[in-house]
Protein backbone atom coordinates (compact mmCIF):
# COMPACT_ATOMS: atom_id res chain seq x y z
CA UNK A 1 0.00 0.00 0.00
CA UNK A 2 1.26 3.60 -0.50
CA UNK A 3 0.32 7.22 0.55
CA UNK A 4 -0.30 9.81 -0.48
CA UNK A 5 -0.84 13.77 1.00
CA UNK A 6 -3.50 16.01 -0.24
CA UNK A 7 -2.84 19.13 -1.58
CA UNK A 8 -4.68 21.70 -3.45
CA UNK A 9 -3.33 23.12 -6.36
CA UNK A 10 -5.80 26.04 -7.38
CA UNK A 11 -6.07 25.34 -10.46
CA UNK A 12 -9.42 25.99 -12.48
CA UNK A 13 -11.93 23.77 -13.55
CA UNK A 14 -12.02 23.97 -17.90
CA UNK A 15 -14.57 22.65 -20.25
CA UNK A 16 -13.59 21.28 -23.67
CA UNK A 17 -10.58 22.38 -26.13
CA UNK A 18 -9.05 24.45 -23.19
CA UNK A 19 -8.59 21.15 -20.94
CA UNK A 20 -7.60 18.60 -22.86
CA UNK A 21 -4.86 19.97 -25.30
CA UNK A 22 -2.63 20.70 -22.04
CA UNK A 23 -2.68 16.98 -20.72
CA UNK A 24 0.00 16.15 -22.66
CA UNK A 25 2.57 17.90 -20.85
CA UNK A 26 2.29 16.18 -17.48
CA UNK A 27 3.59 13.13 -19.81
CA UNK A 28 6.57 15.18 -20.62
CA UNK A 29 7.06 16.87 -17.49
CA UNK A 30 7.79 13.69 -15.91
CA UNK A 31 4.55 13.62 -13.48
CA UNK A 32 3.46 10.15 -12.45
CA UNK A 33 -0.56 10.35 -11.96
CA UNK A 34 -3.15 13.11 -13.83
CA UNK A 35 -6.40 13.43 -11.28
CA UNK A 36 -9.51 15.27 -12.15
CA UNK A 37 -11.99 16.06 -9.63
CA UNK A 38 -15.83 14.41 -9.31
CA UNK A 39 -18.02 16.72 -8.75
CA UNK A 40 -21.17 18.35 -10.26
CA UNK A 41 -20.99 21.97 -8.56
CA UNK A 42 -17.89 23.26 -8.54
CA UNK A 43 -16.43 23.59 -5.08
CA UNK A 44 -13.96 26.76 -5.84
CA UNK A 45 -15.64 29.87 -6.75
CA UNK A 46 -19.01 29.95 -8.22
CA UNK A 47 -20.72 26.62 -7.60
CA UNK A 48 -22.42 26.99 -11.26
CA UNK A 49 -19.72 27.47 -13.69
CA UNK A 50 -19.65 25.12 -16.47
CA UNK A 51 -16.82 22.16 -15.27
CA UNK A 52 -16.43 18.92 -17.04
CA UNK A 53 -17.95 15.43 -15.42
CA UNK A 54 -15.10 13.39 -13.82
CA UNK A 55 -15.07 10.00 -15.45
CA UNK A 56 -15.37 11.67 -19.20
CA UNK A 57 -13.33 13.78 -18.78
CA UNK A 58 -10.78 11.10 -17.43
CA UNK A 59 -11.56 9.24 -20.67
CA UNK A 60 -10.27 12.13 -22.60
CA UNK A 61 -7.37 12.20 -20.74
CA UNK A 62 -6.40 9.17 -21.87
CA UNK A 63 -6.49 9.42 -24.92
CA UNK A 64 -4.27 12.87 -24.65
CA UNK A 65 -1.45 10.94 -22.34
CA UNK A 66 0.51 7.83 -22.79
CA UNK A 67 2.05 6.92 -19.54
CA UNK A 68 0.84 8.56 -16.52
CA UNK A 69 -1.66 6.93 -14.27
CA UNK A 70 -5.18 8.54 -14.66
CA UNK A 71 -8.20 9.00 -11.71
CA UNK A 72 -10.75 10.75 -9.83
CA UNK A 73 -9.70 13.02 -6.66
CA UNK A 74 -11.15 11.47 -5.46
CA UNK A 75 -14.58 9.50 -6.33
CA UNK A 76 -18.12 10.34 -4.92
CA UNK A 77 -18.79 7.03 -3.51
CA UNK A 78 -22.69 8.30 -2.95
CA UNK A 79 -22.81 9.12 -7.01
CA UNK A 80 -22.54 5.86 -8.39
CA UNK A 81 -23.66 2.23 -8.40
CA UNK A 82 -20.04 0.30 -7.74
CA UNK A 83 -21.30 -1.52 -10.60
CA UNK A 84 -21.14 1.37 -12.74
CA UNK A 85 -18.55 2.79 -11.24
CA UNK A 86 -16.41 -0.41 -12.48
CA UNK A 87 -17.81 -0.25 -15.59
CA UNK A 88 -16.66 3.09 -16.04
CA UNK A 89 -13.10 2.34 -14.64
CA UNK A 90 -12.27 -0.96 -16.61
CA UNK A 91 -13.57 1.07 -19.83
CA UNK A 92 -11.44 3.83 -19.03
CA UNK A 93 -8.33 1.53 -17.87
CA UNK A 94 -9.07 -0.24 -21.87
CA UNK A 95 -8.54 3.40 -23.22
CA UNK A 96 -5.96 4.35 -21.55
CA UNK A 97 -3.71 0.96 -21.91
CA UNK A 98 -3.98 -0.06 -18.34
CA UNK A 99 -3.43 3.04 -16.03
CA UNK A 100 -6.83 3.74 -14.24
CA UNK A 101 -6.60 4.19 -10.50
CA UNK A 102 -10.26 3.80 -9.01
CA UNK A 103 -10.27 6.49 -6.28
CA UNK A 104 -13.40 6.63 -3.89
CA UNK A 105 -14.32 8.28 -0.73
CA UNK A 106 -17.29 9.20 1.23
CA UNK A 107 -17.38 13.01 0.82
CA UNK A 108 -19.44 14.98 -1.25
CA UNK A 109 -21.49 18.37 -1.48
CA UNK A 110 -24.89 18.47 -0.05
CA UNK A 111 -25.77 20.57 -3.02
CA UNK A 112 -25.20 18.71 -5.31
CA UNK A 113 -26.70 15.87 -3.98
CA UNK A 114 -29.71 17.26 -3.82
CA UNK A 115 -29.77 19.38 -6.95
CA UNK A 116 -29.23 15.62 -9.03
CA UNK A 117 -32.09 13.82 -6.10
CA UNK A 118 -28.88 11.66 -4.99
CA UNK A 119 -29.41 10.14 -1.40
CA UNK A 120 -26.80 11.94 0.72
CA UNK A 121 -27.62 9.34 3.70
CA UNK A 122 -28.39 10.75 7.36
CA UNK A 123 -25.03 11.64 8.03
CA UNK A 124 -20.94 11.23 7.64
CA UNK A 125 -21.48 7.96 9.48
CA UNK A 126 -23.79 6.26 7.45
CA UNK A 127 -21.77 7.14 4.30
CA UNK A 128 -18.60 5.79 5.41
CA UNK A 129 -20.66 2.86 6.11
CA UNK A 130 -21.98 3.16 2.16
CA UNK A 131 -18.48 3.34 1.42
CA UNK A 132 -17.23 0.33 3.00
CA UNK A 133 -20.52 -1.69 1.61
CA UNK A 134 -19.58 -0.48 -2.31
CA UNK A 135 -16.01 -0.77 -1.95
CA UNK A 136 -15.81 -4.36 -0.98
CA UNK A 137 -18.01 -5.20 -3.74
CA UNK A 138 -16.06 -3.19 -6.17
CA UNK A 139 -13.05 -5.39 -5.09
CA UNK A 140 -15.07 -8.18 -5.55
CA UNK A 141 -16.09 -7.05 -9.01
CA UNK A 142 -12.62 -5.84 -9.93
CA UNK A 143 -10.80 -9.00 -9.06
CA UNK A 144 -13.48 -11.34 -11.53
CA UNK A 145 -16.18 -12.17 -8.58
CA UNK A 146 -19.82 -11.37 -8.73
CA UNK A 147 -20.94 -8.30 -6.70
CA UNK A 148 -22.88 -9.37 -3.53
CA UNK A 149 -25.53 -7.16 -1.79
CA UNK A 150 -24.63 -6.75 2.53
CA UNK A 151 -26.75 -5.97 4.79
CA UNK A 152 -28.15 -2.57 4.96
CA UNK A 153 -28.24 -0.14 1.80
CA UNK A 154 -28.98 -2.11 -0.99
CA UNK A 155 -25.99 -2.33 -3.40
CA UNK A 156 -27.94 -3.98 -6.30
CA UNK A 157 -25.03 -5.32 -8.04
CA UNK A 158 -26.30 -9.32 -8.53
CA UNK A 159 -23.94 -10.43 -11.19
CA UNK A 160 -22.78 -7.64 -12.46
CA UNK A 161 -19.32 -8.85 -13.47
CA UNK A 162 -19.34 -8.87 -17.20
CA UNK A 163 -17.57 -5.79 -17.57
CA UNK A 164 -14.61 -5.69 -19.83
CA UNK A 165 -11.66 -7.35 -17.21
CA UNK A 166 -9.00 -4.38 -16.39
CA UNK A 167 -5.72 -4.44 -17.82
CA UNK A 168 -3.82 -3.19 -15.17
CA UNK A 169 -0.39 -5.58 -14.90
CA UNK A 170 -1.56 -6.86 -11.77
CA UNK A 171 -4.99 -5.79 -10.51
CA UNK A 172 -6.12 -2.01 -11.29
CA UNK A 173 -5.51 -0.61 -7.91
CA UNK A 174 -8.07 1.10 -5.24
CA UNK A 175 -7.59 4.50 -4.00
CA UNK A 176 -9.67 5.69 -0.76
CA UNK A 177 -9.73 9.20 0.93
CA UNK A 178 -9.41 10.06 4.52
CA UNK A 179 -8.15 10.10 7.55
CA UNK A 180 -10.88 9.03 10.07
CA UNK A 181 -9.24 6.63 12.69
CA UNK A 182 -11.95 4.74 13.58
CA UNK A 183 -13.95 3.95 10.47
CA UNK A 184 -12.04 5.25 7.12
CA UNK A 185 -8.84 4.00 8.12
CA UNK A 186 -10.20 0.69 8.72
CA UNK A 187 -11.73 0.23 5.12
CA UNK A 188 -8.34 1.37 3.77
CA UNK A 189 -6.78 -1.29 5.28
CA UNK A 190 -9.39 -3.68 4.50
CA UNK A 191 -9.27 -2.28 0.91
CA UNK A 192 -7.19 0.18 -0.45
CA UNK A 193 -3.92 -0.10 -2.31
CA UNK A 194 -3.38 3.68 -2.20
CA UNK A 195 -3.83 6.10 1.27
CA UNK A 196 -4.94 9.68 0.18
CA UNK A 197 -4.65 11.79 3.29
CA UNK A 198 -3.90 15.46 4.28
CA UNK A 199 -2.64 17.52 7.60
CA UNK A 200 0.57 18.54 9.16
CA UNK A 201 3.81 15.76 9.28
CA UNK A 202 2.74 14.76 13.05
CA UNK A 203 -0.99 14.27 12.11
CA UNK A 204 -0.08 12.68 9.11
CA UNK A 205 2.34 10.06 11.21
CA UNK A 206 0.22 9.67 13.96
CA UNK A 207 -2.85 8.34 11.42
CA UNK A 208 0.00 6.18 9.66
CA UNK A 209 0.45 4.44 12.99
CA UNK A 210 -3.26 3.81 13.32
CA UNK A 211 -3.76 2.35 9.99
CA UNK A 212 -0.85 -0.08 10.81
CA UNK A 213 -2.95 -1.18 13.61
CA UNK A 214 -5.76 -1.74 11.38
CA UNK A 215 -3.82 -3.46 9.01
CA UNK A 216 -2.20 -5.59 11.28
CA UNK A 217 -5.64 -6.62 12.55
CA UNK A 218 -7.25 -7.69 9.44
CA UNK A 219 -3.79 -9.07 8.08
CA UNK A 220 -2.74 -6.82 5.40
CA UNK A 221 0.92 -6.04 5.48
CA UNK A 222 0.74 -2.26 4.58
CA UNK A 223 4.74 -1.86 3.60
Amino acid sequence: MTSSSESTSGARPATGPRSSPRAGAPSDLGYDSLWTWDHIYAIFGDPHQPILEGYAALAALAQATSRIRLGLFVGANTFRNPGLAVKSLTTIDHISGGRAILASAARGSELEHTALGIDFGSGFGQRLDWLDESVGAIRTLLDGGDGDERAGRPLRVRRAADHAAARSRLHLPIMIGGGGEKKTLRIVAQYADIWNVFGTPETVARKDAILREHCAAVGRDCG
